[in-house]
């Protein structure tokens, strides 16, 4: 009896391996026919066409950059606008734009930012319009990093500079 018992126990062993070889086939099958056999399939033939490669040089992606402030003012027919005074490269930049992306009861957040795409322009000053979402009021100004308080002429100041004034005495 106790042969028959390793007999039944090789038996069984024997329907694991072979449903086990069965399944990996099937397996294999499946994933070549998914993925593609390079036997199947012959290469395409290569197009009749020659297509001609660009003989200049393409121009670069333009760069975002952040634009330098020069002055701020409020704008008396709207409370909740401001005119940003700017340096842009006459005719080498564009998209020039003013975005707000942060208010707050004591300042609002601005961004202005352009597209520069080349390099040794001359350089001008330009306006772009920033809005908020509320009344500027009394609130200050963060205009690229950079903090600009509210003036009774409505007018901005820019609250640090890194110019020193000194007066004499």
């Amino acid at each position: 009896m106790k042969s028959s018992g390793s007999v039944w126990f090789v038996y069984g062993v024997a329907v694991v391996v072979t449903f086990l070889v069965g399944l990996l086939s099937f397996s294999v099958f499946v994933l070549s026919k998914v993925f593609g056999s390079s036997e199947a399939d012959p290469a395409p033939p290569p197009p009749d066409v020659t297509q001609a490669a660009p003989s200049v040089s393409p121009t670069p992606a333009p760069k975002t950059t952040v634009a330098r402030v020069y002055d701020v003012r409020a704008v008396a027919a709207d409370d909740r606008q401001v005119v940003i005074i700017v340096a842009t490269p006459a005719g080498c930049a564009r998209a020039l734009r003013a975005t707000t992306y942060a208010e707050g009861p004591g300042a609002v957040a601005v961004r202005v930012t352009q597209q520069a795409y080349r390099t040794g322009c001359t350089w001008q000053r330009k306006p772009v319009l920033a809005t908020a979402a509320r009344p500027l009021d009394d609130r200050s100004l963060i205009v690229n990093g950079v903090l600009w308080t509210p003036a009774r002429d409505g007018t901005y100041q820019q609250a640090l500079s890194t110019s020193a004034r000194t007066s004499g005495g």
